[in-house]
């Protein structure tokens, strides 16, 4: 009788301890937020009331919210207690930069995620297996070329068909890597930008609804008619 005291104690201090985990890769974002959300800790959870519009005033420019009754809610995972709950396809979040996760309409309807830096090119394959191919991949301008770079030779040995050294009219190196691969799914938008840093490539995936983005509820999305990169796969399915 101790002994089945002790094992229903046990399992009732593991339940205890058990946190939730969410793979942010398997997230439908045609279901309620909640399903994911619920049972997560969080940074930060800010309640959004309005969509975002530009003031310009001579040379100034500022964002402010005008309320036309869009409801939203965003979460900042930071620190190594939120984000050791999320993970990308199996591949565990950056603690420092974190995850940021917008609710629109009851929907997730953007995220932005950081994974750890040295796996940049595992979150490049995982994308691939779940989405396929890019629909576009967008080049860098030519960088000069360091042969003491780790993250120009990791491009270069991982990404051979994507990276290239070039050599201008003076015939000094440079290189041009792939910065953002996008993939137009549906009404989701995914972009995934590199950026070499030296010792390592960091990256940073953004996953945005056509919804949000057309009606300016995320910061930074704001103008969505003349975003340089993704404002041609709005009118796109």
């Amino acid at each position: 009788m101790k002994n089945k005291i002790l094992v229903s104690l046990n399992f009732i201090l593991l339940i205890g301890c058990t946190t939730k985990s969410q793979d942010l890769s398997s997230i439908d974002f045609n279901k309620d937020a909640e399903t994911y959300l619920s049972g997560l800790s969080f940074s930060s959870k800010t309640e959004q009331k309005g969509h975002y519009e530009a003031v310009v005033n001579g040379e100034d420019a500022s964002l402010k919210l005008v309320d036309k009754g869009e409801l939203a809610a965003n979460y900042v995972f930071m620190g190594e207690k939120n984000t050791a709950q999320l993970n990308y396809g199996g591949i565990p979040i950056n603690d420092v930069m974190g995850t940021a996760i917008s609710v629109y309409d009851n929907k997730i309807a953007f995220m932005r995620v950081n994974v750890k830096n040295d796996q940049s090119i595992a979150l490049l394959d995982v994308l691939k297996k779940k989405l396929g191919n890019p629909t576009e991949i967008v080049k860098s301008e030519n960088n000069p070329f360091d042969a003491t770079d780790k993250s120009q030779k990791l491009l270069l040995d991982k990404l051979p068909n994507e990276t290239k050294k070039v050599k201008d009219d003076l015939d000094d190196d440079y290189i041009t890597y792939p910065e953002h691969f996008i993939w137009n799914k549906n009404d989701i938008i995914y972009q995934l930008t590199f950026s070499p840093t030296g010792d390592y490539v960091s990256s940073q995936l953004v996953v945005i609804s056509k919804k949000a983005f057309k009606d300016k509820i995320i910061m930074g999305y704001h103008a969505p008619n003349k975003d340089p990169v993704l404002a041609k796969y709005l009118t796109l399915n």
